[in-house]
């Protein structure tokens, strides 16, 4: 049951500092973030492309576009502050590693969607035939991993301090089936919740892998997978839910459909409960925090919320324990079915997932 709703006191889930990052433009948010607290993330400029950002200590970088880019998309970060992520390359997506100073310096397959601290990287190649592949590099090494799901398509969207990585595969099926790729090669399937597709979306340092799973009933659920153990985190309220960061306490981040006008809450998920990070900001906030996309160890959080009733990317910082009055928790379970705008997930085509990985809902 909910503890918080039950106002019995619980220890440890913190309040939050709320701040904006990233640079001024529209649509901005945040998708990754390192130790050090570094961020990056991606906005929409003036002429309507999307350019990449790097967030450190208060200082805004674009990222600089590569020759014959058009846009960019930052999805990861090293330890270092090295941004990993994508460019167009006029409409053919090419990956690409940028440095502290936001210099384009490598380049690795074609998506580069995780980092660790280390600067490994995690995404998806092309081949010859143009089919992706699942890949990691490891010291520089880039492996693929194949096609484990047995069908045409695979990526692999996290990578943890160890080198293991987790991702989503196609199956011949057609179905989409989150997977574990550990540090010596091998690759396993990951259990669902009783429908077709499941999604690997992030690993912590322990090896837990969290993503979002369809139920027999349709709708996605944020899930969290220890060894073949598949745990449904709930929603607040709405018909889906989708996490896309944990760390090695265990703590998940994402967002809940929530059945109010924003249509979406970021959430944490603390010690087998769900939290809706809007009630731990404390009171008179101007903000709504509509989705969360990267947490590091320190419990340091990033997405996308709306400021004053603008889009903006934030960063929370935990500031200690919250009082037990501002909690608005939901525990795993609940019913429903997909609602239209999520409906596409079920079976959705490389371009489609690739939407959903770079946060563009």
């Amino acid at each position: 049951m909910a503890i918080g709703a039950m106002g019995i006191p619980v220890l440890g889930v913190p309040v939050y500092q709320v701040q904006a990052i990233g640079p001024a433009g529209y649509g901005s948010t945040a998708t990754a973030i390192n130790g050090a607290g570094a961020v990056v993330g991606n906005y929409i400029a003036a002429d309507g492309t999307s350019r990449a950002y790097l967030w450190q200590d208060g200082t805004v970088t674009t990222l600089a576009l590569p020759a014959g880019a058009v846009q960019t998309w930052a999805a990861a970060i090293s330890g270092a502050g090295q941004a990993g992520g994508f460019t167009d390359m006029v409409q053919t997506a090419s990956g690409v590693v940028w440095d502290s100073a936001g210099n384009p310096v490598a380049t690795r397959g074609s998506y580069i969607q995780g980092m660790n601290g280390n600067g490994d990287a995690a995404g998806m190649g092309i081949d010859a035939n143009g089919v992706g592949y699942a890949f990691v590099t490891r010291n520089g090494t880039m492996t693929s991993l194949g096609q484990p799901g047995g069908g045409a398509w695979s990526s692999a969207n996290a990578i943890n301090s160890g080198g293991a990585a987790a991702g989503t595969a196609e199956a011949a099926s057609g179905a989409f089936r989150a997977f574990l790729a550990a540090a010596d090669g091998s690759v396993t399937l990951l259990a669902g919740q009783g429908g077709w597709n499941s999604y690997g979306m992030a690993i912590s340092d322990t090896g837990a892998v969290a993503g979002h799973a369809q139920r027999a009933d349709g709708r996605l659920q944020a899930t969290v997978w220890s060894g073949q153990t598949a745990t449904g985190l709930g929603t607040l309220g709405g018909a889906n839910s989708y996490a896309y960061a944990i760390n090695a306490a265990g703590q998940v981040a994402g967002y809940s459909d929530v059945n109010t006008e924003a249509g979406t809450a970021a959430f944490l998920y603390d010690n087998g409960t769900l939290y809706d990070l809007n009630t731990l900001l404390g009171a008179n906030s101007e903000w709504q925090l509509l989705a969360a996309y990267g947490m590091n160890n320190s419990g340091q959080i990033v997405g996308r919320g709306l400021l004053n009733g603008l889009e903006q990317a934030f960063l929370l910082t935990p500031l200690g324990p919250a009082p037990q009055a501002m909690m608005s928790a939901d525990t795993p379970g609940g019913g429903g079915v997909p609602e239209p705008s999520s409906i596409w997930l079920v079976g959705p085509p490389v371009l489609a997932y690739f939407a959903l990985r770079t946060r563009h809902r």
